[in-house]
């Protein structure tokens, strides 16, 4: 069928001109409606509530890594507090165990200078001793000698008061020299 285009047909019917009649245009929108209505209710709806549970998990994972954040820069904060404390005892304890080892130190040392002062005092005193009794053994040495030579000399004996009297003056005289 040819076409055939009047003007008063084409103005009274324009889509019929086209070829398109009105039910097919009415059930396209009819579909189109329904398409929309289906994709908004399948796909648009889900999407959108997927979405928004999406952002309540971001929103809430990213208070929690906020509310951590926090926890780590108490429990740092508190760890070098802690740290400061530690250092602060350890110093104390350092100077406590300074103090303690140069107290034992010092009683050490006047330990060690009271047995040599006792040493020293218990030497002298046996010095003394010895040189005491070298004396009167050099005395009686000197004596018997001093008797041996008088009676020699003298070629007599000689009394206890005679032996005293030359035992000090020879005595004198060696102390003297």
């Amino acid at each position: 069928m040819g076409m055939r285009f009047v003007a008063g047909q084409f103005l009274a019917n324009p889509f019929e001109a086209l070829g398109l009649e009105w039910q097919s245009i009415v059930l396209h929108l009819v579909s189109l409606v329904i398409l929309t209505v289906g994709l908004y209710l399948l796909l648009f709806k889900p999407v959108k509530r997927m979405v928004r549970e999406r952002q309540q998990k971001i929103k809430k994972i990213e208070q929690e890594n906020a509310d951590l954040n926090a926890e780590v820069k108490k429990m740092k904060e508190s760890t070098q507090v802690v740290l400061s404390d530690a250092k602060k005892e350890a110093a104390v304890i350092h100077e406590n165990a300074v103090c303690v080892a140069n107290q034992k130190a010092d009683d050490i040392v006047s330990e060690a200078r009271r047995q040599a002062k006792s040493l020293v005092e218990r030497t002298e005193k046996e010095l003394e001793e010895e040189r005491n009794g070298l004396q009167e053994n050099i005395t009686k040495q000197i004596s018997e000698v001093s008797v041996t030579v008088a009676q020699k000399i003298l070629r007599r004996d000689i009394t206890a008061a005679d032996d005293k009297k030359l035992i000090e003056e020879s005595l004198e005289r060696w102390s003297k020299e």
